[in-house]
């Protein structure tokens, strides 16, 4: 079987790790076309919404400072970027929003609102001129005055007059240039760039998406976010806003030399030459559809591992380690296919842009080139591995679904299941419990505690129809009619437990101590068990008096047996000794036997009488200090030649110390004297013996055992009734009495014996 075990075990690992491995394989046979796909898809950094947006965001700052330089005053931006609207409201008007607007809107908010739309365009002003004014040259052209505002000295303007300049008078490899007409629209936008075409789509993307609004609605939190116009009540007014974005005859220009191209894209983790690195990489490689590659592969592991569970010889998913909950199971795969696909598309884009080894270059100069290739293909079979790996896993902890069944599984392994049946397993159990405390009320006890619940009950939901209103009248006759119903029900119920109470007490006054109590009394239980002990003492009572009837009879029986015998031999005895002819030596033998009769028949008598005193209780016991192992061997040896004469071997294991009792020496002496007897009479010849003693913590255990000469083919416990003998015919010599007169003896001492009989073995035990 360990054999069998361990060879599943290889063939299971040897499958999901080929199944794993031949998804790594698969996975890196497709960055070649990745990167094919992504070339088509990358925009660059300089077309990228990162920059664009900036330009966008410079535009509305830089309006702002050439309308401060041409007014020779400084214009606020609230004047420029927001149109704001108030009504004055009538009194009619004013009593139907108060209740509602004044607890929401704090007054003053319309200069509350234009201090934040203040506050937010000069942070975004710093945020331009520490940022994109510092790398970038810039100018703002104003169509009615002819004003120029530039950040450099270079003839930056020409671009705007003439379009085709050649390079040498202004050198710039890119440029992006915006003109606003009279009504805030963008009317043109003219571009240098390697893909001129895209750029003025991504140009006209960005501009047209009302960004200013979005950010500035983020800022202050505004839950009508996205909206276009603002309505709130401040101070008695309807007030209404809406943030523009539209400068007006105006042209804004920005341009690269390419020195500052350089520096721009470097300065984003990017080369002027290649630009293989960075967001927007890895955004072409998103859009070349590495995620949904990716995850494909993921699906054909996962149904690959699924039935993969169906194969006799695979026993992954039976392992242990493998058993988790199905939440934790199903959350972790969610995370791995839609959570960390970036992870996976870093790494192609790294690996296929040489990102890599622009790192290894920089931090691993010991590294010699060529070792470039082996250890980013390492990285990708490790990464891979893992992700795979950790996929395959998750994914082989649902397999036992098909062994277990669907709602096998879940009650086995899910949380939410266990939580559900421990939830509505608790309310059904406390519903059984308050339906058994309400049905099972024990009439002899405090009552207190389940009327303290009905009252409870009945005030939590009387307090629930107080808060409905004029509804609380439907709830309440509802409430009275399932109330009615319910009492109808439990007296019933009352009704039907009182029934089976009565039918068991008039069963058991008729005499039918047989009754059973198996049906459910309700709050009537606690006389169950009352009427089951009735109805066992009548029933002990009754079997008392039949076996003492049945012993009466017996004794009667035994007695008039025993002692007719012996009386019938003395009188047949006197009857030939009346005889004339009889010789002396027949006279001296009838007498013999009239002496023997007469001595069993005192004997007889006399224990008649011992087992009557001991059995009224009616004898009295003089304890002393006796050796009990002593006294035992003192009673053998007085009867050591009767044991010869049958031929028996006894065989004593007694403690060698004294073991000293408090107890009456005569009748002890009797009790062994009893007990050699009945072994000397009744056990088979030229057989061993047995006398075992044995301390205790509190007294001794006394063992006699000796085979049968005959079947014991009574009861144990019988053989201890007084006139009882091991031969049922009565033939051997003796009362019947040994035995219960030594058990009786026994008992009164504070002792137990117990006959026991295993086949022919017969065993005495007693214990003091």
């Amino acid at each position: 079987m360990d054999t069998k075990s361990k060879s599943s075990n290889k063939f299971s690992f040897l499958m999901a790790g080929g199944m794993i491995a031949l998804s790594i394989i698969v996975f890196i046979a497709f960055y070649p076309a990745l990167k094919k796909q992504a070339m088509s898809y990358y925009t660059g950094e300089l077309r990228s919404d990162q920059l664009l947006k900036q330009f966008y965001q410079s535009n509305l700052v830089l309006y702002k400072s050439m309308l401060d330089k041409i007014q020779q005053k400084e214009v606020s931006y609230p004047e420029l970027y927001l149109v704001i609207e108030e009504k004055e409201l009538l009194l009619d008007e004013l009593e139907g929003i108060q209740d509602f607007e004044e607890e929401r809107t704090p007054k003053g908010l319309t200069n509350e609102l234009l201090e934040d739309f203040d506050r937010y365009m000069e942070g975004l002003k710093n945020e331009i001129m520490d940022g994109i004014a510092k790398s970038v040259d810039y100018c703002v052209i104003d169509h009615n005055t002819g004003e120029v505002m530039k950040n450099t000295g270079r003839n930056i303007e020409l671009l705007y007059k003439d379009k085709q300049i050649k390079g040498e008078e202004v050198p710039y490899v890119y440029y992006a240039m915006m003109t606003y007409d009279s009504a805030g629209n963008l009317a043109d936008i003219s571009v240098r760039d390697e893909k001129p075409d895209e750029l003025l789509k991504c140009i006209q993307s960005v501009m047209s998406r009302e960004e200013l609004k979005r950010d500035f609605n983020s800022y202050v939190g505004n839950t009508l976010y996205y909206q276009t116009v603002f309505n709130f009540y401040d101070e008695g007014k309807q007030v209404s806003f809406h943030v523009t974005d539209r400068p007006k005859d105006v042209t804004f220009i920005y341009a690269l030399t390419s020195e500052q191209k350089d520096a721009l894209c470097l300065s984003w983790g990017g080369s002027a030459d290649t630009i293989m690195a960075g967001y927007q990489w890895e955004m072409a490689y998103e859009r070349a559809g590495t995620p949904h590659i990716f995850d494909s592969i993921l699906i054909l592991l996962a149904i690959a591992a699924l039935l993969l569970t169906r194969t006799k010889r695979y026993c992954l998913h039976q392992l242990k380690c493998v058993q988790l909950h199905v939440e934790i199971s199903l959350f972790s795969m969610f995370c791995l296919f839609l959570g960390f696909y970036s992870i996976i598309v870093g790494l192609v884009c790294y690996t296929n842009n040489g990102i890599f080894a622009e790192i290894y270059s920089k931090y691993l100069e010991f590294l010699p080139g060529a070792f470039y290739p082996v250890l980013t293909g390492g990285i990708n079979v490790v990464v891979l591995a893992l992700y795979f790996g950790a996929w395959y896993y998750f994914v082989t902890t649902l397999g036992e679904v098909f062994d277990l069944g669907l709602k096998g599984f879940l009650r086995e392994r899910s949380i939410i299941v266990k939580l559900v049946h421990w939830f509505t397993d608790g309310c059904r159990n406390r519903k059984e419990r308050f339906k058994e405390e309400i049905l099972h009320t024990d009439l002899e006890g405090n009552a207190e505690k389940t009327i303290r619940k009905l009252v409870l009950i009945n005030f939590f939901f009387l307090a629930a129809v107080c808060f409905m209103w004029m509804f609380g009248w439907v709830a309440l006759i509802i409430y009275s009619v399932v109330l009615y119903f319910a009492l109808k029900k439990y007296v019933q119920k009352i009704q039907e437990q009182y029934q089976k109470l009565f039918q068991a007490t008039s069963s058991i006054a008729e005499g039918n101590l047989q009754t059973e109590f198996e049906e459910d009394w309700g709050i009537f239980e606690s006389y169950k068990e009352e009427l089951s002990k009735i109805q066992d003492g009548f029933k002990t009572a009754v079997d008392e008096e039949v076996k003492s009837q049945r012993m009466k009879t017996e004794l009667l029986t035994n007695v008039s047996h025993d002692l007719k015998t012996p009386l019938t031999a003395i009188t047949t005895y006197i009857e030939l000794l009346e005889s004339e002819n009889i010789t002396p030596q027949q006279r001296e033998e009838y007498l013999g036997v009239l002496k023997k009769k007469s001595e069993r028949l005192k004997h007889l008598i006399e224990d008649l009488f011992e087992v009557s005193k001991a059995s009224s209780g009616n004898i009295t016991f003089h304890p002393v200090d006796v050796d009990i192992c002593h006294l035992m061997r003192q009673v053998y040896l007085e009867y050591e030649d009767r044991v010869e004469e049958t031929g028996l071997i006894f065989r004593f294991h007694v403690p060698e110390e004294k073991v000293i009792l408090q107890l009456d020496s005569q009748k002890t002496y009797r009790i062994f004297e009893n007990l050699y007897t009945n072994i000397i009479k009744y056990a088979m010849p030229n057989t061993r013996v047995y006398i075992n003693a044995q301390k205790t913590e509190n007294g001794i255990s006394i063992e006699l055992k000796n085979m049968s000469a005959s079947e014991l083919n009574i009861p144990a416990e019988n053989l201890t009734e007084r006139f009882v003998r091991g031969d049922s015919s009565r033939n051997t010599e003796g009362s019947g009495l040994g035995l219960a007169i030594a058990t009786s003896f026994v008992e009164l001492q504070g002792g137990s014996m117990k006959v026991e009989i295993d086949g022919d073995l017969f065993k005495v035990k007693i214990e003091w």
